[in-house]
């Protein structure tokens, strides 16, 4: 049997009170939602960053005895200006009225992904809205929405309507959000491709510097060595030509014919 908080005059003195007051003096008019979790040290030893399936039955199996453990309750909190309101649920009554396989397999159907025990942990806790709004009525019927929480919800008197808008509300805000991280990864993934390619076109800069360099001293190089075997091939001509001459004698050059005179 469901649990019922029954305050109806309460609730509905604080939906009147809101409109008076954000009608005529908004400025001066305190209004909020909270919700809070209370834990025992979570344990380090659980996946930062859960892989597996997306199934209800896989998410428990590695969550749900540690969940069991640390998770001590949730609150949901309306303030009206000095006035509040808060849910007394404890774990078994919400998973009485909003079982956890049920539950986690109507929003992992739809697209929501949990990565990690916090998203788990906070997955379940919107059990606890959905249960606080059921037992409060005044709070969706009339279209109070003064919470971001409840902003863009539908004004209904069905409660099954509104708990599928919810839902969906639900999910849509995670999808978002996983996509602006899947956005922010492929970005980051970008620069570092970016970044690499940088330090590519920097390392062939580098590369064609030291070939360059060295092309050049090559160059150098080849060309003393050219020189080098030209000034040989010279030496060996001049001693080719030294050798092919005839000796002569040192007195050959003193003789002379003698001369004669023709008349």
């Amino acid at each position: 049997m469901k649990r019922k908080i029954v305050m109806p005059m309460f609730t509905l003195l604080i939906v009147m009170g809101f409109a008076f007051f954000f009608v005529s003096q908004a400025d001066s008019f305190t209004f909020s939602f909270s919700e809070t979790m209370k834990f025992k040290q979570i344990p380090s030893d659980l996946p930062e960053e859960y892989s597996g399936p997306q199934t209800a039955q896989a998410l428990m199996n590695i969550f749900d005895a540690e969940y069991n453990r640390v998770h001590l309750r949730t609150t949901i909190t309306i303030s009206a200006d000095k006035h509040s309101q808060s849910s007394k649920f404890t774990n078994g009554e919400i998973d009485a009225r909003y079982p956890r396989s049920e539950w986690l397999k109507i929003l992992l159907d739809k697209g929501f992904t949990i990565q990690n025990f916090r998203k788990y942990a906070y997955c379940l806790s919107k059990r606890h809205i959905l249960a606080f709004l059921e037992d409060n009525p005044d709070f969706w019927k009339t279209g109070f929405h003064g919470m971001t929480v409840l902003s863009d919800m539908p004004v209904t008197d069905d409660w099954e309507t509104y708990k599928a808008a919810y839902i969906d509300k639900l999910i849509n805000k995670n999808i978002k959000k996983r996509k602006a991280a899947e956005r922010a990864e492929q970005a980051k993934a970008q620069a570092e491709r970016v970044k690499m390619r940088a330090e590519q076109v920097k390392e062939r800069a580098e590369s064609a510097k030291k070939m360059f360099n060295s092309q050049q001293l090559e160059n150098v190089r080849k060309q003393i060595e050219n020189a080098r075997k030209q000034i040989e091939h010279l030496q060996k001509t001049l001693e080719r030509l030294k050798n092919s001459m005839p000796p002569q004698s040192p007195n050959e050059n003193m003789k002379k014919k003698p001369s004669t005179i023709q008349i």
